[in-house]
């Protein structure tokens, strides 16, 4: 809250302490008050009036009834013009007051017993008034003359016409009120009105009828604040809502019970709406909510506590948007903050952020569809995946349904890749579908498959080797051949995971040597635990270098015959 709405201070004159109390006791604003029993105490005080701008005045305290109360406000007046005067107290007697020739003197009254936020409702507008009076004083204006335009009078002439004749001055309170609005009614704060006749002011030129007709005016008119309550118009649309026609009922009749009561409920009836709009993430609604809040209720600081929610609202939705919304809630969710902007704390940050989620939800669907599936190919879903769900950039629903995808993918490629008989590649795709995690199923029945076909070779590699020839004289002399011998053999690549997690194990490996010294058709035969160390133990077999097997009689080199050895891996 700003201190033009909260300074200067309120000065609340009554000897009844249910009074002082019903108004300081009931403060929900940081407003500052003082409260005396008299307006004697208070014009013997001028310190009183200092940084004053308000006095709520009890006309029952001035001892000598409606007359002793017209003077002490005169004199009220007359020590500081640029006081903003409310009246409280019954009734006839405010009635009687208000038709008198003091009427341009008074800013707001309202009927005993006494409703604090009536009276708070007039202070915003009583504070700019006061402040707008006190420029005009310091600009030398003067600012001892009120009344309508067609009848100007001082306060020093109202003041003295009590001394001679009361009735000089009946005409003052003449009229409509949108004439003297700046005193009565706070200026510019009050909606406009066609019909602005106050049936309690005075009027000396009008009739009975004219009187009847501001009465129907104000009832049909709270009747259709009272329809919009019932249909949940309570702010909207423009100029068919409950909050306009009760503010112009009170522009008509300043406290008109029927209206002060119809705001209550239309402020209660806000809340409501505040907190299922805040249920359902429509924060803007929300937040139009607490500024129509604040309209009604300017001094009540319950309605910055809301804005306040309203900002952790918003906080713990978009948390629990990332965590476990769908891409529909994440795009209604950061439209309603594009729409708040900068008007709500943390709004922008908050849809930059579900932004880039969108986005990167996007690409990755993208490189799914395309097929483009593993490193080193720009862009791929792989890696894209696999930063999201490090960084935590993207949502448990959003990733989950996306992983699958990714692993169905990499499952087909490492199919197809066996069946081609590549075991390269059935390797690469197996590990990243274990990292993923997400289709053990799959994997395990490829793994089957690979070890499957491994303990085939091996059986038919040890096969061959056992087979002797039955007919001894028909096989023929065999060639005598030299065995390759190792050049270079390269240590393999311990992985990385298996070191991390101090894992040890060995892969039995199979190949032949060909005419160049070069391994060829390495395979694995067998292997613990699982596939770990297979890629790591192919790779290094593959880059051994021999000195290839010649024929002993011509000298040329040979392929070899099958060649089998276990590759260990262990951690020293």
């Amino acid at each position: 809250m700003s201190d033009d709405n909260i300074k200067p201070s309120a000065l609340v004159i009554s000897a009844d302490s249910s009074v002082v109390e019903a108004i300081i006791g009931n403060n929900t604003s940081d407003q500052k008050f003082n409260a005396r029993e008299s307006v004697a105490e208070v014009l013997s005080n001028s310190d009183l009036l200092e940084g004053n701008g308000i006095i709520i005045f009890d006309i029952d305290s001035a001892g000598g009834g409606v007359e002793e109360a017209i003077d002490q406000s005169i004199k009220l007046k007359q020590a500081d013009p640029t006081q903003v005067l409310i009246m409280v107290g019954e009734k006839e007697s405010l009635s009687a007051i208000l038709k008198s020739n003091i009427q341009p003197l008074v800013y707001r009254a309202f009927n005993k017993p006494v409703s604090p936020n009536q009276i708070f409702l007039a202070f915003k507008s009583g504070h700019a008034l006061h402040a707008e009076l006190a420029a005009k004083q310091a600009a030398g204006e003067d600012i001892m003359v009120v009344g309508p335009a067609e009848n100007k009078a001082s306060i020093e002439s109202l003041a003295a016409s009590r001394k001679t004749n009361p009735a000089i001055y009946a005409g003052i309170g003449v009229v409509v009120l949108a004439i003297v609005a700046f005193l009565f009614l706070g200026g510019d704060d009050v909606a406009p009105v066609t019909v602005a006749v106050n049936n309690t002011q005075p009027q000396t030129t009008g009739t009975t009828e004219d009187s009847a007709s501001t009465v129907s005016i104000t009832n049909e008119l709270n009747q259709q604040a009272a329809n919009a309550l019932l249909d949940g118009r309570y702010i909207a649309p423009k100029g068919d809502n409950a909050l306009e026609y009760y503010d112009q009922v009170l522009a008509i009749d300043p406290y008109d019970p029927t209206a002060y009561e119809g705001r209550k409920t239309v402020a209660e009836s806000l809340r409501t709406s505040y907190d299922e709009q805040v249920a359902s993430a429509d924060f803007d609604k929300a937040l139009e909510t607490v500024e129509a809040l604040r309209a009604i209720e300017p001094l009540n600081l319950a309605n910055d506590k809301l804005t306040d929610d309203l900002s952790a609202s918003i906080t713990a939705h978009v948390n629990d948007i990332k965590e476990n919304g769908s891409a529909e809630d994440i795009a209604k969710t950061t439209a309603v903050l594009d729409r708040l902007g900068n008007e709500q704390a943390g709004a922008s940050s908050a849809a930059a952020a579900l932004r880039a989620e969108q986005v990167l939800i996007v690409n990755i669907d993208e490189a799914l569809e395309k097929g483009n599936l593993t490193p080193p190919a720009k862009g791929n879903a792989y890696s894209l995946v696999s930063e999201a769900l490090t960084a935590n950039k993207i949502s448990k629903s959003n990733s989950e349904s996306r992983v699958k995808s990714l692993s169905s993918g990499l499952l087909k490629l490492a199919n197809a890749a066996f069946e081609a008989e590549n075991t390269e590649d059935t390797s690469k795709y197996a590990a990243l579908i274990k990292r993923l995690n997400v289709d053990r199923e799959g994997l395990g029945k490829l793994n089957a498959k690979v070890k499957a076909r491994q303990a085939a070779a091996a059986a038919l590699a040890a096969e061959t080797e056992a087979v002797v020839p039955a007919v001894e004289e028909v096989v023929p002399e065999p060639q005598k051949i030299i065995p390759a011998k190792i050049i270079s053999r390269e240590a393999p690549r311990y992985p990385s995971r298996a070191l991390k997690n101090s894992t040890e194990g060995w892969v039995q490996v199979r190949f032949f040597i060909g005419t160049d010294g070069r391994p060829a058709d390495v395979v694995v035969v067998a292997s613990e635990p699982g596939t770990t160390f297979d890629d790591a133990a192919t790779k290094s077999v593959k880059k051994w270098r021999f000195s290839p097997a010649r024929n002993q009689t011509t000298g040329l080199a040979v392929r070899s015959t099958s060649i089998s050895t276990k590759v260990q891996f262990r951690l020293d």
